[in-house]
């Protein structure tokens, strides 16, 4: 962009200089080559301050490790990779033989225990029962209510199903494998697909001339030659380099920590999900500052280069 607006620059000043038959000498000369500094460089510095954009810019997405609640063998595996799915359909089962003999056994020791307990109390009524026995079992009742309800939450957690809208990626599981309830080896990853979100990071100099509401374009490689218009939702208030974990580790000026980038979120007027883009692909963004009085004319000169970038997406064709 900085190109063509030497070159559109150079071209006007050789038609005022053929025009006006202005003489080509050390005085003209410098004139013209300070004037186009002071005029393009007030213009790039203008629309850099007031209408940022941002090559750092990604469409984020929140995946969910699943894992079993119980150990088991699994079963079936009815859920293909990459297919949308909706919220509650089966991920994948697990053998519950042994979670449903456990609520079994449970039940009938409830029940005897349940029996038990009103026996106790009619014969305290009739012939004067022990007071101990009826709070004895009392407790036993309650105790395996509570084991009741866990074992059959086991058993419900035989059938592991989908947390949210999504698809399951990268899945690893297959029937006749072991699925262990272990942190550190999930069996498959499930992408969240109403979390998609375009996120543009933008240097901290025009950070403070970042509102939420101002009106945004994006082009992605993926589409050559077709910006999308959108807005600021928000602004985020954090940045990771400045991130403090509990530890004990001091705030420390020595390690050289990059500067960071203002992280913004882009929503557009389309949603993200019909565009048919990989979730994670990058793009390119721009912030139109919508109050900036006079400087909102510069405005036109970033729609122009953003328009230059994504036409330069059709060279990178092989």
């Amino acid at each position: 962009m900085e190109t063509l607006m030497l070159l559109t620059y150079a071209a006007l000043c050789w038609a005022i200089f053929k025009i006006f038959k202005i003489p080509v000498n050390k005085w003209s000369l410098t004139t013209a080559v300070l004037g186009g500094v002071f005029l393009i460089g007030h213009v790039l510095m203008g629309m850099a301050y007031y209408h940022p954009a941002s090559k750092k810019a990604r469409i984020f997405y929140v995946t969910t490790q699943i894992i079993p609640n119980v150990r088991g063998k699994v079963i079936e595996v009815p859920v293909q990779p990459n297919v949308p799915i909706k919220k509650g359909d089966v991920l994948f089962k697990i053998d519950p033989t042994p979670y449903q003999a456990k609520v079994d056994e449970i039940k009938a020791l409830l029940a005897f225990a349940q029996k038990r307990l009103q026996d106790v109390i009619k014969l305290r009524k009739r012939a004067g029962g022990s007071k101990f026995d009826i709070e004895e079992y009392k407790k036993q009742v309650a105790q395996y209510k509570a084991q009741l309800a866990s074992a059959m939450f086991d058993l419900k957690s035989c059938t592991v199903t989908a947390p949210s809208d999504g698809y399951v990626t990268h899945m690893r599981v297959r029937p006749g494998q072991m699925a262990v309830p272990f942190p550190f080896q999930p069996m498959m990853t499930f992408v969240n697909a109403d979390t998609a979100t375009l996120v543009a990071g933008f240097p901290q100099e025009p950070s403070s001339n970042l509102h939420e509401g101002d009106p945004a374009e994006a082009v992605f490689t993926a589409y050559p030659g077709m910006t999308f218009q959108g807005h600021v939702s928000k602004v985020l208030p954090v940045m990771a380099e400045g991130e403090l974990k509990p530890g004990q580790d001091m705030v420390s000026f020595t390690r050289q920590l990059p500067p960071g980038l203002v992280p913004a979120v882009i929503t557009l007027d389309k949603n993200i999900s019909q565009l048919g883009l990989p979730m994670g692909v990058d793009a390119d963004v721009a912030v139109y500052g919508a109050k900036e009085g006079y400087w909102s004319h510069v405005a036109i000169v970033r729609k122009i280069l953003l328009r230059m970038i994504t036409w330069s997406h059709f060279l990178r064709f092989h």
